[in-house]
């Protein structure tokens, strides 16, 4: 498991010259191709955790009968990637969830489990205030997946925000383009590799259970790097009012 968070600030550049600046022709390599994005689920946020927050993925290799009782905690996506998932809230009716499916959840008490037959693998993921790290994890079948670094909220307004989450699978070579987020964003590979091209930073690759964090208003481009299709999920967290996403005309200047 490999923690990074990219931390950069839009950088803005002065034009001196007269009259207005002709607009830069449009690079083919920074358009989608062979990339298929799938949104999983998302909800709201009242507001953020107070200080410095962090996100969080948790794994859960559950067997089956097994089931977890999770107290009331901060608002979070559940995620299943292989086997069946029972997500009860609070006395709800049971929410059913198969594998590439997933329900955004307030922060209620729950239980979660496994009717089987099989074992399942699930995910909690979540933003979380960074004085959460170090407590237990809620079972002892509860392992951290991916931990990012602390988030400093001087670039996050105390406001509403969404929360939404994506899978996206590439085929080889494949990007779903050069674009940026408009709130906090993780990536999470669940299989193949993926490099993530950042604007005025090394370009990262990411491979099986590896995660990265990013700031917002940061120019990306992720492309499909191996041999076969990647898969990787993506968990956005923007500010109501800002641009979910925008497509850039050009790859992530170096």
């Amino acid at each position: 498991m490999k923690t990074k968070l990219t931390a950069l600030v839009p950088i803005a550049l002065a034009l001196s010259a007269c009259g207005a600046a002709p607009t830069a022709a449009s690079n083919p390599d920074a358009f989608a191709r062979g990339a298929a994005v799938k949104t999983l689920d998302g909800g709201k946020l009242d507001s953020l955790p107070t200080g410095p927050v962090y996100i969080r993925m948790i794994r859960f290799a559950q067997p089956a009968g097994y089931v977890i009782h999770s107290k009331q905690h901060v608002p979070s996506v559940v995620y299943v990637e292989t086997g069946v998932h029972r997500l009860t809230l609070n006395g709800q009716p049971p929410i059913d969830l198969t594998a590439g499916q997933a329900t955004f959840h307030q922060s209620v008490a729950h239980t979660h489990l496994n009717p089987g037959p099989d074992p399942s693998v699930w995910y909690s993921i979540a933003l979380w205030p960074s004085s959460a790290r170090g407590q237990p994890l809620v079972d002892p079948i509860a392992q951290a997946a991916f931990e990012s670094e602390d988030i400093v909220r001087d670039g996050l307004p105390q406001v509403a925000y969404s929360q939404v989450l994506r899978q996206v699978t590439l085929a080889k070579a494949g990007t779903p383009g050069a674009h940026r987020f408009g709130g906090l964003s993780a990536f999470y590979v669940l299989s193949g590799s993926v490099t993530i091209k950042i604007a005025h930073r090394p370009s990262v690759t990411l491979s099986l259970g590896d995660g990265l964090a990013v700031l917002p208003d940061v120019a990306l481009q992720e492309i499909n790097a191996g041999p076969g299709q990647a898969v990787y999920l993506e968990f956005i967290t923007t500010a109501v009012g800002k641009d979910f996403e925008v497509p850039l005309q050009q790859p992530p200047a170096a």
